[in-house]
């Protein structure tokens, strides 16, 4: 039977609104499962899981937060918890705010956040927690806001690990040079931001028997990259009276002066006091160029976060505050560390 020619155009147009329908419902469902892997129960590696929660950083692939994401996953999956590193897999760079929104709208079972200072990160987990989200903070916290939990090192207790390392560095300073010690603390603009901070609270009280013979100051360094870090260290080295003891308080800030002080020729006129257990920052503990490195534990973090989150989830309750001790990387037990990383 021949078909008309008018109905056979009606066919194939009705042909290409099915194909292309199809294509949608086929790159929404890929979106979702590759993207967002959101499922209410997923299987991964023959592992059931019940629940979902995402991890979001400003740099989901910087070294210290895979560190930590490793660790909370491994401990989730102990709990039947998925956790996923979210923007990691991303082409495009979003916003730590894009990030949250996105997740919010996936309707994941929590979220938990390395807070990048944003402006609206308050107001977008007040919405979290309307819809039934709980958010726990690590790292960086967003105080006034309604999130459950706030994971981090014992921030007062590293403030004391620096100052007793500054402490010892002032004395020989200063009976070498007969001068005041200058001492400059490397600070990113978040962090500066954090009321009360509770690592300075650390420093002051442990360096107050010393405090007259050094001079104290903060060098805030815009947080957005590492070419920022390596410029205010520049600038310092380079500067009329650079610092004799530069304190870093993040792992990028750390690499940055390891590497300066050995390029612009430096190497046994600053006293490095560093952070982390990068490759880089041990390399020169054991050279010497870094006299030492307060640590806290990435796997210790991860695993507290997550452990916290699952609580939560079956409680509907956790301390405020989770906390991890600090530890101290220095010459002695450097190698100690560098097995571990091997």
């Amino acid at each position: 039977m021949k078909i008309p020619k008018e109905n056979r155009h009606r066919i194939v147009i009705m042909l290409i609104i099915c194909i292309l329908f199809l294509a949608l419902l086929t790159g929404i469902s890929v979106f979702l499962e590759n993207k967002l892997e959101i499922r209410e129960k997923t299987r991964v590696d023959d592992t059931i899981y019940q629940k979902h929660i995402v991890m979001i950083s400003e740099e989901p692939s910087e070294e210290f937060w895979l560190s930590i994401y490793q660790s909370a996953r491994e401990e989730g999956k102990k709990q039947g918890i998925y956790i996923e590193n979210f923007g990691e897999r991303l082409v495009e760079d979003y916003t730590t705010e894009e990030l949250f929104e996105m997740t919010v709208a996936a309707k994941v079972d929590g979220i938990i956040l390395k807070a990048d200072g944003g402006e609206g990160l308050t107001e977008q987990i007040k919405k979290a927690a309307k819809a039934g989200i709980p958010v726990m903070t690590i790292l960086s916290d967003v105080p006034d806001s309604e999130r459950i939990s706030f994971v981090s090192g014992n921030d007062f207790a590293t403030g004391e690990l620096y100052g007793d390392e500054i402490i010892e560095e002032v004395e020989n300073i200063s009976n070498e040079l007969g001068r005041k010690v200058r001492v400059s603390v490397l600070v990113d603009s978040n962090r500066e931001q954090t009321a009360p901070n509770l690592i300075y609270s650390g420093i002051h009280e442990a360096t107050a028997s010393v405090s007259d013979k050094m001079e104290f100051s903060a060098s805030v360094i815009d947080n957005s990259g590492k070419f920022e870090s390596e410029e205010t260290v520049r600038n310092l080295l380079l500067d009329s009276e650079p610092p004799d003891i530069l304190v870093c308080l993040s792992a990028v800030d750390t690499i940055s002066a390891y590497q300066s002080v050995v390029d612009y020729n430096r190497v046994g006129q600053i006293v490095i006091v560093g952070y982390y257990s990068s490759e880089d920052t041990l390399e020169g503990i054991q050279k010497g160029i870094i006299k030492s490195s307060v640590l806290i534990n990435a796997q210790d973090l991860g695993k507290t976060a997550a452990q916290g989150m699952s609580e939560y989830l079956e409680k509907e309750y956790v301390n405020e505050y989770l906390t991890v001790t600090p530890t101290l990387i220095t010459r002695e037990n450097v190698k100690d560390y560098m097995e571990k990383d091997e």
